[in-house]
């Protein structure tokens, strides 16, 4: 009789789970997460544009808080700043993730640990190497507090995310051109600048794409190492904590998403074209 029983119920979870359509499931929690994900983004652009501030209902369209946080020297000064500590980072995390993914067209001795090395700069926890990297280079060091201490910090940040970046979007016939080229009699310049670069440079353009965008929004690094010079997260973070939001926060906010969101998207356009190709 039990057996009997056992065998009705499981049939019943047989059909219960044959009923079930599996795309329909997975396109519901992708809707779910989706919507997790953008609606605060949405929300935070559209109440930018609200005459009534950053509460419903909305209102009417108005650019006060755009123009407010235009005029706002501080912020501009801090944005500023933002914007040469990506650059700089940015050109230091290309070249070197770049000589990095090179090396790793051929096997050498430490190759698997180095990578794992590269990649504990992102599972490292930001705030607790921040405290650590102020003891190392304002105690040990003596080092002043500034802009360009958070230099290194940035890199250890973005160098992964490049790395990784161009190791899956390399061609992977990339060193059998280059050994072709030497065959035919090209010299080391010669083979770079004509097989290597042209292959690679989409996908170093979008690594350091990221790298800009990674080290632009970063705060929790580089928060103790500044001092003074504050950049435009820290900033945004300053004013947040000591009064509740405002318009021009949102106004701010929607304007890094955008550049964020624009940024991405022609990174991963320019990886994934390059590794079509």
């Amino acid at each position: 009789m039990s057996t009997q029983r056992q065998t009705t119920d499981d049939s019943g979870l047989r059909n219960f789970l044959g009923r079930l359509n599996t795309k329909r499931l997975v396109t519901g929690y992708f809707v779910i997460v989706a919507i997790y994900i953008y609606v605060p983004i949405i929300s935070l652009l559209v109440f930018s544009f609200n005459s009534g501030g950053i509460t419903a209902p909305f209102d009417s369209i108005t650019f006060e808080a755009y123009r407010q946080l235009f005029a706002n020297e501080s912020m501009l000064e801090a944005l500023s700043r933002s914007l040469q500590l990506a650059i700089v980072v940015t050109i230091i995390t290309t070249s070197l993730a770049t000589a990095a993914a090179l090396a790793y067209r051929y096997d050498f001795w430490g190759q698997q640990g180095l990578l794992y090395l590269i990649i504990l700069g992102i599972i490292t926890p930001g705030i607790t190497y921040g405290v650590g990297t102020v003891l190392f280079l304002t105690e040990l060091l003596d080092l002043s507090r500034g802009l360009w201490l958070a230099v290194p910090v940035h890199v250890v940040w973005t160098l992964p995310f490049a790395v990784i970046v161009l190791l899956a979007g390399f061609p992977p016939t990339l060193r059998q051109n280059e050994e072709a080229a030497r065959v035919m009699g090209a010299d080391k310049l010669t083979t770079f600048r004509k097989v290597i670069l042209p292959q690679i440079l989409p996908t170093v353009l979008g690594a350091a794409v990221f790298a800009f965008t990674l080290s632009y929004n970063e705060v929790e690094r580089s928060l103790l190492l500044v001092g003074q010079e504050t950049t435009m997260p820290i900033e945004v973070f300053s004013i947040a904590s000591a009064d509740r939001a405002t318009p021009e926060l949102f106004a701010l906010g929607s304007v890094t998403t955008l550049l964020s969101t624009v940024l991405l998207v022609i990174a991963g356009w320019l990886v994934i074209r390059n590794a079509a190709n």
